[in-house]
């Protein structure tokens, strides 16, 4: 097998492509290291070199997946649409986040976790670009009159919970469709928006 040494930015892009496509493919338990020098064709030692363990690869594709949905929550809080409608918006992709394989690992590696875990931190990272996206477009809807005038953080924990929750239950429903999961998290935050809309 040929060993390549690729410039550490390079190294790093290609190591992230193929880890990506082997957590999809294998899960993220069954993913191995050595998996993964197979796919790079780089050696163990030089995939050790730039990334701790395949943790620390994980963790960096999910904070990727979560910096990308969090540009588009952020684009859709930029449109000229209500509060109501963006949220709406917003739900439907969470849902249609459901249809992400990576999402499916994800999902296994959180079962492996400890309250000791110091992944635990990134993970909250990540779940908190979401909740502020969300809080920020609640507070918006409160100035516009447009949402009930209750406390901030009461609101955001409320959707949050709404929308984790849809999703939850979306990733035990795998043969559901990209549009069937983005209808059941709309559908859920209609029913929210009906207790909190003022008009």
């Amino acid at each position: 097998m040929s060993r390549r040494r690729l410039p550490a930015e390079e190294a790093k892009s290609i190591i992230l492509h193929h880890a990506r496509l082997l957590f999809i493919k294998k899960g993220y338990d069954r993913a191995t290291m050595d998996d993964l020098c197979v796919l790079t064709q780089m050696s163990k030692g030089n995939l050790y070199h730039h990334y701790k363990n395949k943790e620390v690869i994980f963790l960096q594709l999910l904070t990727q997946h979560t910096e990308e949905m969090s540009q588009k929550f952020f684009l859709l809080a930029e449109q000229s649409t209500s509060p109501s409608e963006q949220l709406l918006e917003m739900a439907d992709l969470f849902g249609r986040d459901c249809e992400s394989p990576l999402i499916q690992a994800m999902q296994e590696y959180a079962r492996l976790l400890t309250d000791e875990s110091k992944s635990l931190s990134t993970l909250r990272e990540i779940t908190e670009i979401a909740y502020s996206a969300i809080k920020q477009l609640l507070q918006r809807g409160i100035d516009q009159g447009c949402f009930v005038n209750e406390d901030i953080e009461t609101l955001s924990f409320g959707v949050m919970a709404t929308l984790a929750g849809a999703t939850q239950l979306c990733l035990t429903l795998p043969n559901l469709s990209g549009d069937e999961y983005a209808e059941l998290h709309v559908n859920a935050i209609r029913m929210l928006l009906r207790g909190i809309s003022l008009s």
